[in-house]
């Protein structure tokens, strides 16, 4: 991997980042017949279930490829593995989920309990449930992500050899299993994870098509297809909910070419020093930002400006965009902050990044 592209997946590490709390920042509304109205939901759809479903995809990707670049079929290389991940994934998910439960049991449910959805009290709830908001079900309900990837490093071997033999034809499997024609579930770890690590891990195999610079004009066709699907999906959301079949089948196409259309803007739109040196400083706070944007700050920067957009919903799309800008301002700041006068803390928080 020569330094391009690996300034590359440091980058499309921190878009994808900022796509997540985009997310995350929905504002629900009820959507009446009037134009704003209309508007403003098309526009939430149009980003947070649309163009930001990119994100998730494209982190288990960078995910794969990293695991599988220097990979050795070894009982000694895969314990490696292992305990490396132990630090970087398991450690930063156990203390984020414990941290989080202890801040819910002693600030916020004693405090804000009757304000909050979704709450836990260790001295209310029993030791089954609260062991299971720390292990499976965590309140920062963004580390699915890690749980899935420390679950799918452990049985790497098995992607291995199923893409040793199978070649390209165990990824068009699972893609056929992630596709909404087939109920089949892998329950222990979701459909789109093991489609797009073990995508990356395939890529390993063809690093010619990661080490192209791609500026051709065929690449603004991926990006264009992408965004008009995604209006067309915007809409039929709007009329009949994001829970339909045709509203998920659009959302699984736009993620594929969104994939491509990412990969490709990339080498189009940022390749100057300038725009790579800022995106480089900031890309080493991504993980930092995914582990603490949510529940306690972005849900709290939501819940203070519903208070003045139930006053007017006019003020429901600059909130969206600022409580975004001010969750990741905010991140950067700690970040920072701890980075510097506690700096093995944050090297203990983020699993040594």
């Amino acid at each position: 991997m020569n330094t391009y592209l690996s300034n590359k997946l440091k980058i499309l590490s921190l878009i994808a980042m900022v796509l997540v709390v985009f997310i995350h920042s929905y504002i629900e509304i009820t959507i009446n017949n009037t134009l704003i109205s209309q508007s403003i939901a098309f526009l939430q759809y149009f980003i947070s279930q649309g163009v930001a479903r990119v994100a998730v995809p494209i982190f288990f990707t960078i995910s794969g490829y990293l695991y599988f670049l220097s990979y050795k079929s070894t009982v000694n290389d895969y314990i490696t593995k292992t305990k490396k991940r132990l630090k970087t994934l398991v450690l930063p998910y156990l203390l984020m989920s414990f941290f989080i439960v202890l801040s819910y049991t002693f600030i916020l449910d004693p405090l804000f309990g009757h304000y909050i959805n979704k709450s836990i009290n260790i001295f209310h709830n029993s030791i089954t449930d609260t062991l299971r908001v720390i292990f499976i079900d965590p309140l920062p309900y963004q580390l699915w992500f890690l749980r899935d990837l420390i679950l799918l490093s452990f049985l790497s071997p098995f992607i291995y050899y199923l893409l040793k033999y199978l070649k390209i034809y165990f990824i068009l499997i699972l893609i056929f299993l992630w596709l909404p024609i087939t109920s089949f579930s892998f329950y222990i770890f979701s459909n789109e994870a093991i489609l797009f690590f073990s995508l990356g891990a395939y890529l390993t195999t063809k690093q010619d098509i990661l080490l192209q610079i791609r500026k051709r004009r065929v690449n603004y066709f991926f990006t264009i297809t992408w965004l008009l699907i995604l209006i067309i999906k915007s809409v039929v959301d709007i009329k009949l909910g994001i829970n339909n079949t045709f509203s998920c089948i659009l959302l699984k196409i736009s993620i594929i070419l969104g994939w491509v259309a990412v990969w490709t803007l990339y080498d189009i739109c940022i390749n100057k020093e300038d725009v790579n040196k800022c995106l480089l400083t900031n890309s080493t706070y991504s993980f930092f930002i995914y582990l603490i944007h949510e529940p306690l700050l972005l849900s709290t920067l939501k819940k203070l400006s519903s208070l003045i957009i139930k006053k007017n919903e006019l003020f429901l799309l600059f909130f969206y965009f600022f409580n975004v800008f001010l969750t990741i301002v905010i991140c950067i700041i700690i970040a920072k902050v701890l980075r510097k006068y506690t700096p093995k803390l944050y090297s203990i928080i983020t699993g040594g990044r």
